[in-house]
């Protein structure tokens, strides 16, 4: 059809619709980063705890550790309510707490963690809190094993949350083999499973992937 004369032709505004496009493109990358940092500084923070176990006596100047006693479960030497203070390599402190750390008898490299909890002051005052309910780690093996739930609290309003986790710490990576969920401010996403490697920083989510992203309020 012929427009007459006089008529005016409709006008789309794709200034308008390309902008909206870029910021939602800007918001989901943003939101991408957030949870990237997020569940890495989860998982290092568990790992950290449980090394920290293991290693403090060989850096003293580093740590501060206390502990309500010493005693045995099931024969297996316990260090009951350690508490763990110091700071990481950027001068952060850290506080690390466990319901118990038990060695096994049979094998000193090896111990049971119950009920660990880290507490992280990130750069910029932020804060993250990491917590574990049981973990299985083997030093000679360089393997750890975190299962019964996995939850991460920041400050940024962003929470995490998995129910296993294994870890290699020889090669510093991540291996989640359920569910992860996390949400925040900007959104939510969930995963059926995820992998992140320290020293490439790369986070891999796989399978059933989504994101949510939510509208900034007018």
């Amino acid at each position: 059809m012929t427009p007459r004369a006089g008529d005016t032709a409709p006008r789309h505004d794709w200034s308008a619709r390309a902008r909206s496009t870029a910021m939602e493109a800007l918001r989901y990358t943003q939101f991408v980063s957030v949870m990237k940092r997020a569940l890495p500084a989860a998982a290092f923070a568990v790992i950290a705890a449980v090394l920290a176990f293991f290693f403090v006596a060989r850096q003293p100047s580093k740590f501060s550790m206390t502990y309500e006693k010493l005693g045995s479960i099931e024969n297996d030497l316990a260090m009951i309510k350690p508490r763990l203070t110091g700071a990481d390599a950027n001068g952060n402190p850290f506080v690390i707490t466990a319901d118990a750390a038990i060695q096994d008898a049979k094998n000193p490299k090896r111990a049971r963690l119950k009920k660990v909890e880290a507490d992280l002051t990130t750069d910029k005052n932020g804060w993250v809190n990491a917590n574990a309910a049981d973990g299985v780690v083997d030093m000679k093996a360089g393997s750890l094993e975190l299962s019964g739930g996995i939850d991460v609290f920041s400050d940024s309003g962003y929470t995490l949350h998995s129910e296993a986790a294994s870890l290699d710490l020889n090669k510093w990576i991540v291996h989640g083999h359920s569910e992860v969920t996390g949400q925040g401010p900007m959104g939510t996403m969930r995963a059926d499973r995820f992998h992140y490697e320290r020293d490439s920083h790369q986070l891999t989510l796989d399978g059933h992937v989504k994101m949510t992203l939510i509208g900034k309020k007018k």
